[in-house]
Order: C-alpha cells, then sequence, then structure tokens
C-alpha cells in the first residue's frame, strides 16, 4: 500500500499563523503597500523525521530557493552570482549594472564568524555562544535589501543539530515558505559537515504580514485539503563532512508532490 499523506504540523501552523495575521493582524499602510500585520511569533520544523519542509498545499519552485542558498552561503556580490545557480529573482533588488549589495552571507563571513561556528561545533559542541549575525547597522543605507532574517543560533544535543532563526521582517504569503527551504537546507548541510543529525528548527518570527493583494488568495490557500500525497522527503547526495560553503543545488534529491501552482505577486 501507498503511503497515505497527513499534512504535515508545520504547513499546518503556517497555514494557522496566516488566519491569525488575517483575523486578528493591524491594517498597515507601509512603505510598499497595504498590510495585515501580527508581530511576535514564532513557527517550529521538525526535521527529525527525514522529511523536507516544502509546503505542498500550493507547488512550490524550490530549485531557484536552493540556488539562492547557494549564492549567499558564497557571500553574493552581484545578480550573476544568484544567477548562476539558478536563482532569477534578485534582479528586483540589483542596480542597472547587476550589482548588489547584501549583507546576506556576506555578514555571515565576516570577522571569522563561520569558521568560528565549525570549530565550536566541532569541538566545542556544548557551547552557548554559537551564533551568526547579519544586521549590521551601520550598512543599512548601502544596502540594496536589508537582511529578513537576520541573526540564528545553535545547539547540540543527542547528537542533533537544532536553529533557532530570526527574522524581522515575513511576507507570509510568498517569503516565509522559501525562509523554510532556506532553514532547512542551511540546517541538512552544515549538520553534514560536523557529523550531526538535523533537528529542530525553531523560527522566531517579528512584523508577520499578508499583502493586500494576497488578501483573497490566502484564504484560498489556507483551505486547500490534499490527500494520498506522502511527505517531501530528501536525500543529501554527498559525503559527511564536506564543507557547507561550496554547497550546490545538486547535493538534494527532492520527492515532492503537492497542489497546483497558486499565484501571488511578489513583494519584499
Amino acid at each position: 500500500m501507498g503511503v497515505k499523506a497527513v499534512m504535515q504540523k508545520y504547513e499546518q501552523d503556517y497555514m494557522k499563523l496566516i488566519n491569525n495575521v488575517m483575523l486578528m493582524g493591524t491594517a498597515k499602510q507601509t512603505r510598499n503597500g497595504a498590510t495585515k500585520s501580527l508581530f511576535g511569533q514564532q513557527l517550529k520544523i521538525d526535521m527529525t523525521d527525514g522529511n523536507f519542509p516544502l509546503i505542498q498545499g500550493r507547488k512550490m519552485s524550490y530549485k531557484g530557493i536552493l540556488g539562492e542558498f547557494a549564492a549567499i552561503i558564497r557571500g553574493p556580490k552581484c545578480l550573476a552570482d544568484f544567477e548562476k545557480w539558478g536563482c532569477n529573482y534578485w534582479k528586483l533588488w540589483a542596480d542597472d549594472n547587476g550589482d548588489l549589495e547584501v549583507d546576506y552571507g556576506n555578514a555571515w563571513h565576516a570577522d571569522g564568524q563561520y569558521e568560528r561556528l565549525i570549530d565550536k561545533l566541532k569541538n566545542d559542541p556544548s557551547d552557548r555562544r554559537m551564533i551568526i549575525n547579519g544586521w549590521r547597522p551601520e550598512r543599512l543605507d548601502k544596502l540594496s535589501l536589508p537582511c529578513c532574517h537576520y541573526s540564528y543560533q545553535f545547539c547540540v544535543a543527542e547528537g542533533k543539530l537544532s536553529m533557532v532563526w530570526l527574522q524581522r521582517s515575513v511576507d507570509m504569503m510568498i517569503g516565509l515558505p522559501s525562509d523554510f527551504v532556506l532553514a532547512a537546507t542551511w540546517l541538512i548541510v552544515l549538520a553534514n559537515e560536523v557529523g550531526l543529525d538535523p533537528g529542530e528548527i525553531t523560527m522566531q518570527l517579528g512584523d508577520c504580514h499578508v499583502y493586500e493583494e494576497h488578501w483573497l488568495g490566502a484564504p484560498l490557500y489556507t483551505s486547500s485539503a490534499f490527500q494520498d500525497m506522502p511527505p517531501v522527503s530528501y536525500q543529501l547526495l554527498i559525503p559527511e563532512g564536506v564543507s557547507s560553503k561550496v554547497m550546490t543545488p545538486e547535493w538534494f534529491a527532492l520527492q515532492y508532490e503537492s497542489l497546483p501552482v497558486m499565484k501571488f505577486l511578489l513583494k519584499e
């Protein structure tokens, strides 16, 4: 018999949060449109079951997101650094020459942060200072796009690597499902590098908002129902110990079934 699907808990929780934003969110007029906004929320993603957190209530093009992480982990400097890996949506923030000024990735490697993290994970995994910080206030006026997710703390327990992911600004309908993929990708390749298993991702979310142009589509997604779809499984196609800093999208083989694409307009 085939696998009978039950909607994964992270997607149930994600749908509940969208509904809470729509029902209880404060109406705001922001720099790039009207929103309904709810502040200070949390989502957890259990990575110990071997599944991958791609939502299945609508189809996602995940290969571009894997490519986005491949660019970020190398410290991107221009649009070509993203497009090289099949990520084609960063042109929204590039200048006329294709240049980008971002702290995603670049700040991660500043001042030896990443090297210290790897050293601690390998040699002192009980340390409580295993943090990557991507927020550099002195650079905000120089950036093409300030970091939405900006700080990451790691913890090792019982041979599993877990992460707390801090995010100041959360586009619920477009951005957050992609952030699930980015966080899971990082946790998986980092755990593989240091000989651990993936544990849990805790996403601490600041301003959670649904844009006005998504208000009609949001309930269509949250009311979607699907069955006979197995959870999204993945296989990491590299040996243990390979540096996470050289990740490519080809490292991942995903088995992904979902409902069809649901169109939303892209916002920051």
